[in-house]
């Protein structure tokens, strides 16, 4: 029988008033006992995350995981955050919070081989000095000149120092990448091998009096760079990147040198032109069997990759404009082949693209995946849809903007002209190795390939020139280069996320850690559609008015006649219909927003109230079943 037993008996004896004294007293008890709970959870479950955010923000990737599992030495970290930069708002400390939780991640993932300390360089601190000491980028706090810092240096057994000078919320996205890179790079500090195969005169040629391009500065210093010139039979094993650069002509020892290359898993990051303009002035690009695009096809095919050979991409929106004689008068006109991307045709989910603003290419070839590809293929820069591809032969002789113009039939789509391609391959050897191979590589002929192919290919090498991405300008009579693009960035980032572990190239952004309202943007496009067309046909008609007005107006003025009282009483007439007009358009702007608006306020009463009304109504639920269970025994008695 229900309600028997020594529980049972004591419930019954209780009186009602009784019950409401406990009742009373059992909430401060259960606000006690959450807080306990809260407090246990996070001294003993520190260890542990739920992270159901969809692009899985807050959990450390499989590649950040291995990277700090491979640390041999221990590395120091220095977490610099100015505790006054709170004062600034939750964009700084929400940030800051999220980044100490990933640093006490990675020390508890590498087994405390990573070991972290957090400073607050308050102003002329020993915190400060140091932070000075080791590049760190200062942000002005106020106008007495204190600065604030928010960064991260390390050091390794032997000293060596790696800094991330300002850790920027901007890059949050990228925020696991960075730190890992840092990690792997204090682990691994010799400098990346970089073997450089081609034709391209990157040292400098006859046309420019044996100058280095620039563009080698910056590799110099990250890399060790190795030129094997046009045509190599082994790449060495300690080689980490191989750099194709416009290679004319190679005989099929040196490609399967390459597909060799590629099946030991070496990452590759390919430059090649259909027109190569900045190619010294004695080399023929025109010649058909030294278009390197045909002499790589066997080993593109085999990546799952397809490149037109002898085609370039032209586009209109994205076109350099320069001066040129158009119908025997000098105009300035949109040049076709030279073409500059701006951050909005740039990947901004890969971090060799992400921070870029703008990339500078000339007369540049489609890249796209080949049919039935094993590999993925990621853009990373494409043009506006108002592109075409024409043929390399139209850029022989003079340039002639008009003559590319009037062939000029856009096809409504972007084209890619640089793309990441990953996965697995086989080998363009199949058959095993051509006749005159390396030896060394024919007894070890590998048929796939040991790891997933990492292929960085752009259809473009002018873009390495000098004159493709700054501009020297004399000042004070020093010669200074001014940087207008960041085609070296991109050359060196490229170069930089191959050069890293495999663990390392597969980390990527994580997508976008502030989305957008999807549901409301349709919305605004959709009202749009729907009012815009009435909001101009408004505006026309007022302007019109406003024009019949100031006619009429000039008319008086000029003429210095007075204005009749049906002129006067024209005008009055056309105010009156302006004031109408404007009061029928404020109406269709209301009604753009008054969708929008309606959404929000639902959303906003679904945020704050609807869940504390579920809660009331589960609690009423549970007190009214809870009622019901009393009285059920008391009417079977």
């Amino acid at each position: 029988m229900r309600g028997t037993g020594l529980v049972g008996d004591t419930w019954r004896r209780i009186t009602g008033a009784e019950r409401q004294h406990l009742a009373a007293l059992a909430i401060p008890l259960a606000l006690i006992l959450l807080i306990a709970l809260n407090l246990l959870a996070g001294l003993t479950l520190t260890s542990y995350r739920l992270d159901l955010t969809e692009d899985r923000l807050f959990t450390l990737s499989d590649g950040t995981r291995e990277t700090l599992q491979a640390i041999e030495e221990p590395l120091d970290l220095r977490f610099y955050y100015t505790d006054r930069l709170d004062e600034v708002g939750p964009y700084f400390a929400t940030y800051a919070q999220r980044l100490e939780e990933l640093l006490e991640a990675y020390e508890r993932l590498s087994g405390g081989m990573v070991r972290v300390d957090r400073l607050d360089p308050e102003p002329f601190s020993p915190e400060e000095d140091l932070a000075v000491a080791e590049g760190l980028q200062g942000l002005p706090l106020g106008e007495d000149g204190t600065q604030a810092y928010f960064g991260l240096s390390g050091r390794n057994t032997t000293d060596d120092l790696e800094v991330i000078p300002y850790l920027a919320p901007e890059r949050a996205d990228f925020i696991e990448y960075d730190l890992t890179r840092l990690v792997y790079d204090l682990a691994n500090p010799e400098k990346p091998v970089v073997a450089v195969l081609g034709d391209l005169p990157i040292m400098g040629s006859q046309s420019n009096q044996w100058q280095a391009w620039l563009v080698l500065d910056a590799m110099f210093q990250f890399f060790e760079v190795r030129f094997l010139g046009g045509s190599h039979a082994r790449i060495d094993d300690d080689v980490d990147v191989l750099m194709l650069a416009q290679p004319k002509k190679l005989d099929a020892p040196s490609l399967y040198a390459i597909d060799q290359f590629v099946m030991r898993g070496g990452p590759v990051f390919a430059a090649l032109d259909p027109v190569a303009e900045a190619m010294d002035a004695t080399v023929n690009p025109f010649a058909g069997t030294e278009d390197p695009i045909a002499t790589l096809e066997p080993l593109l095919a085999a990546w799952g990759v397809q490149m037109p050979a002898g085609e370039w991409v032209g586009d209109a929106r994205t076109a350099q404009r320069v001066q040129a004689q158009v119908r025997g008068r000098t105009t300035v006109v949109p040049y076709l082949p030279w073409l500059t991307l701006d951050q909005d045709r740039l990947a901004d989910d890969d971090p060799v693209t992400a921070e870029l603003e703008r990339i500078a290419v000339a007369s540049a070839a489609p890249v796209g995946a080949a049919d039935g590809a094993t590999t993925v293929f990621q853009p990373l820069i494409t043009t506006s849809p108002e592109a075409m591809t024409l043929e390399a032969s139209l850029l022989q002789g003079p340039p002639d903007p008009e003559r590319l113009l009037r062939r000029f039939a856009p096809r409504g789509e972007p084209f890619v002209l640089a793309a990441r391609v990953s996965g697995p391959v086989s080998s363009a050897f199949k058959d095993g190795p051509p006749e005159g191979a390396d030896p060394g590589l024919a007894e070890d002929h590998r048929n796939e390939a040991e790891r997933p192919l990492n292929l960085i290919l752009i259809g473009d090498t002018d873009f390495l020139a000098d004159e493709s991405w700054v501009r020297r300008q004399s000042i004070a009579g020093q010669e200074v280069v001014l940087p207008v693009a960041h085609n070296a960035d991109f050359a060196v980032n490229a170069l930089d996320h191959l050069a890293g572990s495999q663990a390392l190239i597969e980390l990527r952004g994580r997508g976008l850690s502030v989305r957008p309202f999807e549901v409301v943007d349709a919305m605004e496009q959709e009202a749009q559609l729907r009012f815009r067309a009435k909001e101009q046909e408004l505006l026309q008609r007022i302007d019109a008015a406003a024009e019949e007005i100031r006619a009429l107006q000039e008319q008086e003025q000029s003429g210095g006649v007075i204005l009749t009282a049906e002129q006067q009483e024209e005008i009055d007439t056309f105010r009156a219909e302006m004031i109408r007009l404007r009061q029928e358009l404020r109406e269709v702007q209301r009604s753009l927003r008054e969708e929008v608006e309606t959404l929000a306020f639902w959303i906003r009463l679904a945020n704050i109230w609807a869940i504390p009304i579920l809660i009331g109504l589960i609690a009423l639920g549970l007190a009214i079943w809870r009622r019901t269970r009393r009285a059920s025994p008391a009417a079977a008695g």
